[in-house]
């Protein structure tokens, strides 16, 4: 993936064609996420892009793409799956998928995000199995903003070693991810604590 091919869709179709690759590009490019969203990192780094329009436009063409995904899975998942089963190419992604999902029910479509091939299935086959919109677009959505939030500064700080980062993608993107939901859950976790202590002492007050 060159910068110049998004220089020149950016001139071309601006941050629409952004969108629409994110969106469209998925079932079409057999093109890693990680290498697109870094070197549009990378854009905007070198002020060829707005950070922040970038993020969104971005961040909604993935949604864009699960929900497809599982809207498919939801109205022809049965004979997609039938076919999908019968090409070798998929029976390793879709075995995985099954194992993340017996695992971590629908948190997997959190965790599902920062491994590539199986985050692009699993909201299909949640979809098949009927799981309702609002559960998948909690997890779903929030992984992926997740995953977004540390692929788009690392291709905007450290675009120039893509190759390197890809290389290790799925050991930095772990330890990211799991140091962030342990960030989050402590903030949590604080929160109630604090939500707690102010009742209590709210409590005493009145007694």
């Amino acid at each position: 993936m060159e910068l110049e091919f998004i220089l020149d869709m950016i001139e071309s179709n601006g941050y629409l064609g952004l969108f629409l690759w994110l969106w469209i590009g998925v079932f079409v490019f057999p093109v890693p996420n990680e290498v697109i969203v870094m070197t549009i990192g990378l854009a905007t780094s070198l002020k060829v892009l707005h950070p922040s329009i970038a993020f969104i436009s971005v961040y909604l063409g993935i949604l864009a793409a699960m929900t497809t995904s599982y809207i498919l899975g939801r109205l022809i998942g049965r004979p997609l799956l039938q076919y999908f089963q019968k090409r070798n190419k998929f029976t390793k992604v879709i075995d995985n998928s099954m194992k993340l999902m017996d695992k971590y029910h629908a948190l997997s479509l959190s965790i599902s995000y920062f491994i590539p091939g199986i985050r692009n299935f699993l909201p299909f086959l949640y979809g098949f199995s009927k799981l309702k919109y609002r559960t998948f677009a909690l997890f779903a959505y929030s992984g992926a903003l997740l995953w977004l939030a540390i692929a788009f500064p690392l291709g905007y700080i450290f675009g120039e070693h893509i190759e390197i980062i890809i290389a290790y993608e799925q050991e930095i993107f772990m330890v990211v991810g799991v140091i962030a939901i342990f960030y989050v859950l402590f903030k949590i976790r604080k929160h109630r604590r604090n939500m707690k202590k102010e009742k209590l002492e709210t409590k005493d007050t009145l007694s």
